[in-house]
């Protein structure tokens, strides 16, 4: 084998693994405390069943991974609360998972922890991944539908945690968007993906494929139980193609030149 045919294979090959590598994954800590914070601060109620600690961000190719870190985690299924709960939304089934929401940018009202932000102020989010079964149990896979939120008003496209719980109830924390309105003319379907949740984890797997975040250089996110007691939102700044595989490239382009030159 000539050299330059040997650097023209070498150069492809570490194209290759450059670019389908999964991109680095990203802690987002939780900063955000939301409307009523300077009442409640971060949790309302006990930590021990409503606190988030962080999530854990990544994207391969399309498929964006999101884990979070929370007490909730394997809860959902539990009952918790369910006198507070009978509602149209959510019966007496207690509280459950919230849905994830997602946004090229990351708006939230006032400044950190943003004490006092919620859905009529904050980042107005264009995609819902809603959850088939929101009670469902921990240790299986569960489905979810990526929705497009066309709006631009999160009043008219998600339903509240106000909306998950009866009149009178205890405290927590009102005005957050927690589940997308799937009965809203203003929403549509663009994708699927699936979830789960274990003891102090829950774990979602959505394909962004044909979604404005397909590419995007940025990805924020929110998600909540249905109480909203404790709410988690960020920005993932998706990391730049490696160097080395645009560098990589450069040569594939230089050997095929001279090849043609030869």
């Amino acid at each position: 084998m000539k050299l330059h045919s040997r650097k023209l294979y070498l150069a492809a090959a570490i194209a290759g693994i450059c670019f389908a590598q999964t991109a680095s994954a990203v802690i987002i800590n939780d900063n955000y405390v939301g409307a009523d914070g300077g009442s409640y601060g971060d949790v309302v109620g006990n930590v021990n069943n409503f606190q988030i600690n962080y999530m854990d961000v990544s994207i391969s190719g399309n498929i964006l991974s999101v884990s979070i870190d929370t007490t909730f985690g394997g809860k959902g299924d539990d009952g918790l609360f369910a006198s507070y709960t009978n509602t149209p939304l959510s019966g007496s089934k207690g509280i459950g998972y919230g849905d994830l929401f997602l946004s090229s940018s990351w708006n939230p009202y006032g400044t950190a922890p943003y004490a006092n932000d919620d859905a009529s102020n904050g980042t107005t989010w264009t995609y819902g991944f809603s959850l088939d079964d929101r009670w469902a149990v921990e240790n299986q896979t569960n489905n979810g539908t990526l929705y497009s939120l066309n709006s631009g008003n999160n009043l008219i496209d998600t339903y509240l945690s106000d909306d998950f719980l009866s009149s009178g109830t205890g405290s927590y924390r009102n005005g957050q968007e927690i589940a997308v309105n799937t009965g809203s003319g203003d929403v549509t379907s663009v994708g699927s993906g699936t979830w789960d949740t274990t003891a102090n984890k829950v774990n979602f797997e959505i394909d962004l494929t044909g979604t404005a975040l397909a590419g995007s250089s940025t990805i924020a996110l929110s998600w909540g139980m249905t109480c909203a007691n404790d709410v988690i939102e960020g920005q993932y700044s998706v990391p730049e193609p490696a160097m080395l595989g645009l560098l990589a490239l450069g040569l594939v382009g230089i050997g095929i030149s001279r090849r043609k030159k030869a």
